[in-house]
């Protein structure tokens, strides 16, 4: 016989070990979307700290970029000129909020040098975030002048007293070491009219005097004259200047530029005592807005004058001299060492016959002030390239 409790019993034992399971499903589930979750948040992490490197190394970039460039556009030709070649220079590092930049240059001859800068992004503790460093190939760009006398003049030219004008290639008392060996010979006196020399005057070079120059045209004066205006960094205010001079300030000594009547120290000991070697570097590009007097003092550079030019007496000064007036040179002393360009020329005076006003041509000294008046321009194959350190 059957015992239908008994089958009863059985049919409901499968039923029986089900108990459970949805909350096993409910916490495998739960599992699951937990781990999705922290997927997506892990995600979105990634994805943050992505972009805020990527933020950090384009400000670091940027940085680098703008360390180049102010370099260039504030270049200093005195001081990076006499750089030792080949070793890099590490030069102040400059902080703009949680930004910085450190410029190093390294001069690889006297025209070409190597512009680069590392750029840093930190956060509000000092830990660097990012850092990238950028360099640039850049050459000097000096102005083109065309001198080929030591005196070229549009109109007549008159050379007197005890006046000499040289334009035979010398290089300036105690320069030797720091200049090539002389060129060749120029002209004394160049102009597209004539020289007219009186007294105990005398007018040397290949030739002397080099009269009716077609050549000697008013774009040979105001074109070098308006490019070096443009990059001048001395700008006279008075008419009357006295007692140039080389100076000194600060600890460790250095040059003072930011005096007006500093134009430089075109002296050297030896054969000088007591020459200002801390200046010794810096030639200045000086402009005059209007005539312009000078006495009893000594420079070197460019000197830029917009009307005419009087030298008084014991007056020196080497580089280049671009009149857009008239010379005039009178008195005793007056010494002017590389070139002259004025449109109308009077050295020495002529109704007494006292001045003893010299102009020896040197190409030394014009070569050295035009190289330190260049403008700096990257090469133009690639502006910049980022370096690995």
């Amino acid at each position: 016989m059957h015992n239908p409790t008994r089958f009863r019993s059985l049919a409901r034992r499968p039923l029986d070990n089900e108990r459970g399971v949805a909350l096993a499903v409910a916490i495998f589930a739960i599992v699951i979307i937990g781990m999705l979750v922290a997927g997506v948040f892990y995600a979105s992490f990634l994805e943050q700290r992505t972009g805020e490197n990527t933020l950090y190394a384009q400000q670091a970039f940027e940085a680098a970029e703008g360390g180049m460039a102010a370099v260039m556009n504030n270049w200093d030709q005195a001081a990076y000129g006499v750089f030792p070649v080949d070793t890099p220079q590490v030069l102040t590092a400059v902080t703009v909020g949680r930004t910085r930049y450190t410029p190093i240059i390294t001069r690889l001859n006297s025209q070409l040098f190597l512009v680069a800068a590392r750029g840093e992004q930190f956060d509000g503790g000092g830990a660097v975030l990012s850092r990238r460093m950028l360099g640039t190939l850049a050459r000097l760009a000096p102005v083109d002048v065309d001198v080929k006398a030591a005196v070229t003049a549009k109109g007549q030219v008159k050379v007197g007293g005890n006046s000499t004008v040289n334009g035979n290639d010398g290089v300036p008392d105690g320069w030797g070491a720091a200049c090539p060996p002389p060129g060749p010979a120029k002209a004394g006196v160049r102009t597209d009219q004539v020289v007219q020399v009186s007294g105990a005057a005398t007018t040397l070079g290949s030739p002397p005097n080099q009269e009716h120059d077609a050549g000697v045209v008013d774009s040979i004066f105001a074109n070098p004259f308006n490019a070096l205006k443009a990059v001048a960094t001395i700008t006279l205010s008075n008419l009357s200047n006295n007692g140039m001079a080389p100076s000194t300030t600060g600890t460790p000594v250095r040059c003072n530029k930011a005096l007006e009547l500093n134009w430089g120290e075109p002296l050297y000991n030896p054969p000088v005592v007591g020459a200002v070697t801390q200046c010794q570097t810096y030639f200045p590009v000086i402009y005059r807005n209007g005539d312009l007097r000078v006495q009893n003092g000594r420079g070197q550079g460019i000197l830029l004058v917009e009307g005419n030019l009087e030298v008084r007496g014991n007056f020196e000064f080497a580089g280049l001299v671009i009149v857009r007036g008239e010379l005039k040179s009178n008195g005793t002393g007056n010494k002017i060492t590389g070139g002259v360009l004025a449109q109308n020329a009077d050295l020495g005076d002529l109704t007494t016959l006292i001045g003893n006003p010299v102009v020896n041509f040197s190409s030394c000294a014009i070569s050295k002030a035009l190289a330190a008046s260049a403008i700096v321009r990257p090469l133009t194959e690639r502006s910049w390239a980022q370096l690995y350190n």
